[in-house]
């Protein structure tokens, strides 16, 4: 296998990040957890249309 070199970047003096305005602890809770809440929706949904069903079947199958 091949071995990777190095890159080297040359300086520039220069700032490369540009400064970002200040967040809110919800405004950063809602950014790093955003797939949490995502995938808790899903599964209340889920869970919901699961109970609807034994629902139904315990009435069609009496």
């Amino acid at each position: 296998m091949a071995r990777k070199k190095r890159t080297t970047r040359k300086n520039t003096g220069q700032k490369t990040t540009p400064e970002k305005p200040t967040l809110t602890a919800e405004e950063k809770f809602q950014q790093e957890y955003a797939y949490v809440i995502r995938d808790l929706r899903q599964i209340f949904i889920l869970a919901g249309a699961m109970f609807t069903l034994l629902i139904i079947l315990n009435l069609v199958l009496r």
